[in-house]
């Protein structure tokens, strides 16, 4: 940068005294050195205030360079755009858009790359074309700028690597997220799944089991006596209870339980419909006799359908802890953190160099687009 500004002191120098703004221009290109800020007052006075490019445009750029170095960076973009829209020469548009493309490039936010954030890096990608952008305005200015060249080559690299990046970081997410996606529907397993289905069902079996022994104490505590009324309802009772019972059956053998429980359940229904039988011709003894088997076999199904549901829960869990698996990203991350540090040495090089630039060094080989 202060290469450009040493040469429009000595430019800024030979410009006619011949206005307010020209005094002004010279002013600031004397004090720039030990008062900046009010050099940087002149200047935006010469490009409010000159009716001529050419001292607008040296107003503009060297206020730009005094604001890159206060790291004013948003501040110094305009004043290099206004050098370029005031620019007469293919020189001073060069210089202009060369600054710009600095400018922009040192306002940029690293956050994204840092944290490995895909739409902030996809901001940063988009910030990075903007420079390209000036780079490649000022190579078009003039086409024999090696230093031009070499900015363009190297911003559209470090897009290219920012995009695989963003890309890499973009996949392994998903491959989390669906990794997450197979762990939930495994644990959904021990819920909603085969596991699931055995727990509300010994739930059912254990409920049927306690209406049952309540109705067998009825029936063992009715009366020699019972009015007709009182003996139909118990057997109505006993009806809805048998309904449910072999409903349940009839799931479990859609469901595929196992016979010993299958067993259980055949004999409880048996057990009920023979209860049903006593309670109809008022036998409440044997009723209750066999209304208290029947809840029996129940409980013995419900049992069963527990430990039924803890072996399922059991073997999901020893599978889970006995297969390998692998973390999300694993094996990736390495390379991940390689490129995101090789970009970050990187940017750190070039911004030495840039604090450092010569407008030396042997053309690069550039596609020139432009």
């Amino acid at each position: 940068m202060r290469i450009f500004f040493v040469l429009l002191m000595c430019v800024g120098v030979a410009i006619a005294q011949e206005s307010q703004p020209s005094l002004n221009l010279e002013t600031a290109i004397n004090v720039q050195g030990t008062d900046p800020v009010y050099a940087i007052e002149l200047y935006n006075e010469v490009v409010e205030q000159s009716l001529v490019d050419r001292e607008r445009n040296i107003a503009a750029f060297n206020r730009g360079v005094l604001l890159m170095e206060a790291e004013d960076l948003g501040a110094a973009e305009e004043a290099f755009r206004l050098a370029g829209r005031f620019a007469t020469t293919a020189e001073q548009r060069r210089d202009a858009m060369f600054n710009l493309g600095h400018a922009l490039n040192g306002g940029i936010d690293s956050s994204g790359q840092l944290m490995m954030d895909p739409e902030k890096m996809e901001e940063m990608i988009e910030a990075l074309g903007g420079v390209e952008r000036a780079f490649v305005d000022a190579a078009r200015a003039d086409r024999g700028h090696v230093a031009s060249k070499k900015n363009v080559e190297r911003i559209r690299k470090q897009i290219q690597e920012l995009q695989n990046m963003k890309e890499q970081i973009e996949e392994q997410q998903e491959s989390e997220e669906q990794q997450e996606g197979e762990d939930g529907e495994k644990g959904e397993g021990g819920e909603g799944g085969e596991g699931g289905e055995q727990g509300d069902m010994a739930e059912e079996l254990q409920d049927l089991a306690d209406q049952q022994r309540e109705q067998a104490q009825e029936s063992e505590s009715a009366p020699r006596n019972e009015q007709q009324n009182e003996q139909q309802e118990r057997s109505d009772e006993q009806e809805a209870l048998s309904d449910e019972t072999e409903e349940v059956n009839d799931q479990m053998e859609e469901s595929g339980a196992d016979q010993e429980m299958m067993e259980d359940l055949k004999e409880a229904m048996e057990a009920q419909r023979e209860a049903q039988e006593a309670l109809d011709r008022g036998d409440n003894e044997t009723a209750a006799q066999k209304q208290q088997e029947a809840a029996d076999a129940l409980d013995q199904a419900a049992q069963r359908a527990r430990e039924a549901q803890q072996e399922q829960e059991s073997e999901q869990q020893e599978g889970q802890s006995g297969q390998p698996q692998e973390q999300p990203g694993e094996g990736e991350e390495p390379e991940i953190d390689e490129v995101a540090q090789n970009l970050l040495d990187k940017e750190r090089r070039e911004r030495e160099r840039r604090q450092a630039y010569r407008a030396t060094g042997r053309p690069v080989k550039v596609e020139e687009d432009w």
